[in-house]
Parts: C-alpha cells; sequence; structure tokens
C-alpha cells in the first residue's frame, strides 16, 4: 500500500466521503479476491465520476457477495468487450453489467414539504403527480401553488404539465402528470425548484451500454445504480415505454380511460429479446441501506428458481423487505 493509499484510507482519495459504518462494513471484504481489483480501480481513481462510477460495482459486487454468491470482475466477451460481473450462486449462472446515472447532484438537494401540498393527495384521480416550487414561497404563494395545481390535476392527461405563475410573471412552480398508477387518489413525488429533470433518455442511453457488452447465450441482467430515491420509476418507463392514453382498448372497470405503453421503450416490441431483467438500486456514499426493484420482461421467460433468485439478490429492497417484479403487461391500464 502507497503512502497515498495510507494516508486516504483503503477506498482511496475519496475514501473519506463514505460513511465510516459503511466503509468499516466493505472493510471486511478487503481481502475477498473478487473484490480486490475492484478495491484497487477504487484507489487509482484520481476524478470523483470515476469514483463513483466504481463505486456502484463495489456496493453491487458487495451485495453479491455478502449474499452468498461466487462472483468473478471483468469477463471478457467474444467480442472483444467485458462484463462486469460473473455471478454463480445455487447451480444458476449471469453475467451483471452495472451501469450509474450520475444525478447525486441533484437528488442530493432537499425541500421542506408545505403541509399545503398534502391537498393534492386527496385529488381522486389515479396519477402519479410530480410537484415543484420555488424554496422562498410564503405560505400564502404556496396556498395559490396548490390552488392553481389542483385545478390542473382535475382536468390534465398523463403527460401535461403546467408552470404557474404569479400575477407579476414570477415563477411560483410547476406540476406534471407523470403516470397512472393503481391507486384511487394522487399520488405525489416532488421534483427540484428549477424544473422537472428527465432521466428516462440518460437511462435509455445506459441500458444500450449495457446491452453492447452482454454476453452471448447467457443469462445478462443489467443494473442501473442512482442516488435518487425515486428513479424506479424512469427506470421502468426507459424499459417498457412512455405511459399513453389508448383509445382501442376498454378501459378497466371502473375507470373512464386506458391507459398503455409507446413503442419507445428498451423493451417494446420483440427488440433486444436476450434481454430478460433490469434491476435498479439506489447507491450513496451515506447509506448501509440500498433500496431495490426488479423488472421482468415477461412472466415465464426464466424458470421459477432463477426469478426467485434474482428477487432475493437484487429485487429485495433492505428499507421495505420486498420489492414486486415489474412485467410490461403490469401497467395500471386505466385512469379516471
Amino acid at each position: 500500500m502507497t503512502w497515498e493509499d495510507r494516508s486516504h484510507g483503503f477506498l482511496g482519495r475519496f475514501g473519506r466521503e463514505v460513511n465510516r459504518s459503511l466503509r468499516d462494513r466493505l472493510k471486511l471484504l478487503e481481502d475477498h479476491p473478487a473484490m480486490v481489483p475492484l478495491v484497487e480501480r477504487l484507489r487509482a481513481q484520481h476524478g470523483l465520476r470515476g469514483f463513483l462510477d466504481t463505486w456502484a460495482e463495489v456496493r453491487v459486487a458487495a451485495k453479491l457477495i455478502e449474499s452468498g454468491c461466487v462472483i468473478d470482475v471483468e469477463v471478457p466477451t467474444p467480442s472483444g468487450r467485458s462484463c462486469d460481473l460473473a455471478v454463480h450462486l445455487r447451480g444458476h449462472d449471469c453475467y451483471v453489467h452495472v451501469k450509474r446515472l450520475a444525478n447525486e447532484e441533484t437528488s442530493a438537494r432537499r425541500l421542506g414539504i408545505s403541509s399545503r401540498l398534502r391537498f393534492l393527495e386527496r385529488i381522486k384521480r389515479p396519477f402519479i403527480v410530480r410537484i415543484r416550487w420555488e424554496e422562498s414561497l410564503s405560505e400564502q404563494r404556496m396556498q395559490e401553488l396548490v390552488e392553481r395545481a389542483a385545478s390542473f390535476i382535475k382536468h390534465a392527461h398523463v403527460g401535461d404539465e403546467l408552470t404557474v405563475r404569479g400575477e407579476s410573471g414570477e415563477e411560483l412552480g410547476g406540476v406534471r402528470i407523470v403516470a397512472p398508477w393503481e391507486g384511487t387518489h394522487v399520488s405525489l413525488a416532488i421534483g427540484l425548484p428549477d424544473g422537472f429533470i428527465d432521466e428516462v433518455p440518460r437511462i435509455r442511453r445506459l441500458l444500450l451500454r449495457a446491452h453492447r457488452q452482454f454476453m452471448p447465450r447467457a443469462t445478462n441482467i443489467i443494473v442501473i445504480a442512482s442516488a435518487g430515491t425515486n428513479d424506479a420509476t424512469d427506470v421502468e418507463t426507459a424499459l417498457l415505454g412512455s405511459h399513453e392514453e389508448r383509445w382501442d382498448v376498454h378501459p378497466a372497470r371502473g375507470r373512464r380511460i386506458a391507459y398503455g405503453r409507446a413503442g419507445d421503450g428498451f423493451w417494446s416490441g420483440k427488440g433486444r429479446p436476450e434481454s430478460l431483467a433490469c434491476s435498479w438500486c439506489q447507491v450513496d456514499l451515506e447509506s448501509e441501506e440500498m433500496p431495490r426493484q426488479l423488472f421482468l420482461r415477461e412472466p415465464g421467460s426464466l424458470t421459477s428458481s432463477l426469478e426467485s433468485l434474482l428477487e432475493e439478490l437484487l429485487g429485495r429492497s433492505d428499507s421495505t423487505g420486498s420489492s414486486t417484479p415489474m412485467h410490461p403487461g403490469d401497467d395500471a391500464g386505466s385512469g379516471a
């Protein structure tokens, strides 16, 4: 170990940014054969971006090792590329490709949530609604934003967006109808003051990059790692396609509008048939927990034992106990 390694810690120059308890937990795996090259790569990083890219692989690899998997790192493919991780457990072999969505800066920002916004959750429309507001809003201005947003939500459709301005033209905030969902009332998601950020195009590019690294004639799993708490919704949209209203099918019972998916998803149609599963996980430098969600392309496309194993490894969230695999057909299907 060099003097620089000793001065910065075993994770390298950015290692001191990692929460101590998480650092200590990873220290126990430092000498694991699969972790050695990953930790060495962390130590070699002189830029934060490269460190965070490798950090995502380290966290996923550590989770797999702690779950009893035997893994190999940087396994070459016949095309001259490499798979991030080859995973072996309980008679199953698969290749895992970890891609990081770089959104730490925006995800780190937190807003105080006014109790007035909870009024919007009383609106009887089955939508996920993203709302944002200026941080310096007075209670009076916040009330104005809520009233204008409520009026908009009651008549809007999926994909519609409203920017709310005051009498002098100053921006108070905005609201966007993101997607339908299975509930009967509005479910709120919080946006940033300076605008909504659509991560779906970036996620699609990451999926395509991972796809180019697939091992032929093998089970390949893509893992999208990000810092955002709500990024699973964007990963789902990138995989399955944008939500759209459907007028060629009947709405579900008790609903007036049917919804489906546009053909812009990574899994849309018959394209990329070798891609059958993808996972999202939240990775940062602070939390030992790693919330996750597993997405499966088609029910029955994998053996039941492999599907159960993937759910255990990449779909069971540390913070909530479990998550439900999502298939392209598992859409909300209808709206108010």
